[in-house]
C-alpha cells in the first residue's frame, strides 16, 4: 500500500510539471523556447507511460494527504530562478522543498483563526437575603440609687452652693432633720441647730442619719464655725455625716446631745468629718461621743473635748478611722474606746479616760465580727504622748481578732492589781466569734515605754511583746487555758527585748519563747518557756 502511494505522488509532481511547461509555451515565452521545447517530449513521454497512474493521482487528489500539501505558483518560480535545470525543479518538487528555491516564493496562507467563543454570561448574582430587622432594645431600667438609705425627711435643706451665716435650723418632728445639706458646697457661721422629735427607727437614725439635727449627705461638703448644735430625742444624732465624698467640718462649736442613741458625732458609708476645738457631750445611753459606723469613715480632732455620761456611751466608738490630736475624752460611765474589726483608733498627745463598771472590766476593747476575721488589713490601736486612764478594769481586751498595738512615751494608769493587757476568747455572748475559736492575737509595741502591769493570754491566744529604745516593763505574763476548751494555738507568748530595754519580773512567768538583747531582772522568779526551758 505504502508502495502505491508513493507511485501516485510521483505520477502527480510529473503531471503538474508537464502542465507547467505547456503553460510556458502558450504564453509564449520566447526565452523558455528551448527550455519547453526539450521538456515537452520528456513531459508527453511520461504521460504516455503512465495514463492509468494519472488517473489514479487525479482520482486521489481530494485524499487528505494531498490536501495538506501547499499550492506552489510553479511559473512564477522557474521566471525567477532561470539558472535552474529541470532535474534541480523536479528533486525540489519530490524533495517537498520546491518553495524554499526562491526567496519570494509565496507563503501558504494563514489559517484564519477561529472565532474566539462568545463569553459565557455571568450567571445572576443571588440577591443578598434582607437583614432581618434588629430587636427593639429593651427599655433601660431606671438608675439605681448608689445609696438607698432611708434618711426620713429634713425641716430645711441646702442644695445650692453658697454661704450662709447666723441662720437657725429647727425640728420638732419625729424622723425629721433640722437641716439636710445635699450635693452642695456650703459655708457658716454663727448658725443654730435644735433637734426635738423622737426617731420611729433608730437603726435608720445611727447609719442613715434620719433625725439627726445636722445631716451632710451625697457628696455634700458643709463648713460651719461657731455653731450650736442641740438635740434632745431618742435617736437624734447631733451631726452625722453619710456617704462617700461627703465632709462635715466643725470649728469653734458645741455639739450636745441627751436622748438615748443618740452619738454627738457621727459618720457613715466612708464620709469624712473634722472638728477643731470644739466641745462635745452626750449623757444618754448608748450615746457615743464620736462614731463611725456602717462601712466605715473617718472623724479627725484636733484640740477638741468629749464627754460621755451615760451607760454603753463609750468615748469613741470606732468602726472606721478615728484620730485625736491635742485632745482629751473621758466616758464615766463605760468604757474609753471600742475598735471593730479592721480600723483604726490614734492619739497623739492626748487623753483616753473610761470607767467601765460593767460585765466587761476592760478600758479599750477591740474584737472583730466573725466575717471580718482573716480578711485583708489589721485592726491598730496607736497612742504617742498620750495618757490612757481606768478607772476600773484592765485596760486592753483583744479578744476575736488580729490587733496591733503601738505606745509610745504614752502613760498608763489603771488598778495595778489588774492585767494591762489580755489576750482572751470569749463565750460568744455579744457575737464576737465563736467560742473556743475566737482567741485574741496581739502585737504590743513598746518604744520609749515604761509598762507597769501584768499580761494574761489564753490557750487559743497569742502574744508578742517587743520592747525596745529603752523601754521598761514591769509585771509578768500568765498563760491560762481556754474558758471554751479551744484547741491550742501554735503559740502563746513570745517576748523580744531589744538593746536597752528591760523587763523587771513581778511574778513567775510562761512563755512560747524569749529572745533577750536586753536585761531581764529575774527578782526571784523563773521563766518557763514552752520547750520546758527554766530560765532564771
Amino acid at each position: 500500500m505504502n508502495h502505491l502511494y508513493s507511485e501516485k505522488r510521483k505520477y502527480m509532481k510529473h503531471s503538474k510539471l508537464t502542465a507547467l511547461l505547456c503553460a510556458l509555451v502558450m504564453t509564449g515565452a520566447g526565452s523558455m523556447s528551448a527550455f519547453a521545447a526539450d521538456a515537452a517530449p520528456a513531459a508527453a513521454a511520461a504521460t504516455a507511460a503512465q495514463p492509468a497512474k494519472a488517473q489514479e493521482t487525479t482520482a486521489a487528489a481530494g485524499t487528505p494527504a494531498e490536501a495538506a500539501q501547499p499550492e506552489v505558483n510553479y511559473t512564477e518560480a522557474l521566471l525567477k530562478g532561470m539558472s535552474l535545470t529541470l532535474p534541480d525543479v523536479e528533486k525540489a518538487v519530490e524533495a517537498g522543498t520546491f518553495k524554499n528555491l526562491s526567496p519570494e516564493a509565496p507563503k501558504p496562507a494563514e489559517p484564519e483563526p477561529a472565532p474566539a467563543p462568545e463569553p459565557i454570561p455571568e450567571p445572576e448574582p443571588t440577591p443578598a437575603p434582607e437583614p432581618e430587622p434588629e430587636p427593639e432594645p429593651a427599655p433601660t431600667p431606671a438608675q439605681t440609687a448608689k445609696y438607698t438609705a432611708d434618711q426620713g425627711t429634713s425641716a430645711a435643706t441646702i442644695e445650692t452652693d453658697g454661704t450662709y451665716d447666723a441662720q437657725t435650723y429647727t425640728s420638732t418632728t419625729a424622723d425629721q432633720n433640722a437641716l439636710r445639706v445635699s450635693y452642695a458646697y456650703m459655708s457658716a457661721a454663727g448658725d443654730t441647730f435644735t433637734k426635738t422629735g423622737d426617731a420611729t427607727n433608730t437603726e435608720s437614725s445611727n447609719q442613715y442619719g434620719m433625725n439627726a439635727a445636722l445631716l451632710v449627705t451625697h457628696g455634700g461638703h458643709g463648713a460651719f464655725t461657731k455653731a450650736s448644735i442641740t438635740s434632745s430625742a431618742l435617736g437624734a444624732p447631733g451631726a452625722f455625716g453619710y456617704s462617700k465624698g461627703t465632709y462635715l467640718n466643725l470649728t469653734d462649736s458645741t455639739v450636745t446631745t441627751t436622748g438615748n442613741n443618740s452619738p454627738a458625732l457621727e459618720t457613715a458609708e466612708r464620709a469624712m468629718m473634722k472638728v477643731v476645738n470644739t466641745t462635745v457631750s452626750t449623757s444618754g445611753y448608748a450615746s457615743p461621743a464620736m462614731k463611725v459606723s456602717q462601712n466605715g469613715g473617718m472623724i479627725l480632732a484636733e484640740s477638741s473635748h468629749f464627754t460621755t455620761t451615760g451607760k454603753d456611751s463609750h468615748g469613741a466608738y470606732v468602726n472606721g478611722d478615728v484620730t485625736l490630736t491635742n485632745s482629751s475624752v473621758n466616758a464615766q460611765n463605760t468604757k474609753a474606746a471600742v475598735v471593730r474589726n479592721n480600723n483604726t483608733l490614734s492619739l497623739e498627745n492626748s487623753t483616753l479616760e473610761g470607767n467601765e463598771t460593767g460585765s466587761v472590766p476592760y478600758n479599750i476593747v477591740l474584737y472583730a465580727d466573725p466575717s471580718a476575721i482573716g480578711t485583708m488589713g489589721v485592726q491598730q490601736f496607736n497612742a504617742t504622748g498620750s495618757t490612757l486612764i481606768s478607772h476600773h478594769g484592765g485596760m486592753f481586751l483583744v479578744t476575736g481578732t488580729h490587733n496591733r498595738i503601738t505606745l509610745k512615751k504614752t502613760t498608763l494608769q489603771q488598778d495595778p492589781g489588774l492585767p494591762i493587757l489580755s489576750a482572751l476568747g470569749n463565750d460568744g455572748a455579744y457575737g464576737w466569734g465563736t467560742p473556743g475559736a475566737n482567741g485574741g492575737h496581739v502585737e504590743l509595741i513598746a518604744d520609749e515605754e515604761t509598762l507597769n502591769g501584768d499580761i494574761v493570754v489564753d490557750t487559743i491566744s497569742d502574744v508578742n511583746l517587743t520592747l525596745r529604745n529603752n523601754s521598761v516593763w514591769t509585771g509578768a505574763i500568765t498563760i491560762i487555758p481556754n474558758a471554751q476548751g479551744g484547741e491550742k494555738y501554735k503559740t502563746n507568748a513570745d517576748i523580744f527585748i531589744g538593746a536597752g530595754s528591760v523587763w523587771n519580773l513581778t511574778a513567775d512567768s510562761q512563755a512560747t519563747t524569749v529572745n533577750n538583747l536586753g536585761t531581764i531582772n529575774f527578782n526571784g522568779h523563773t521563766i518557763t518557756l514552752a520547750d520546758g526551758t527554766v530560765l532564771k
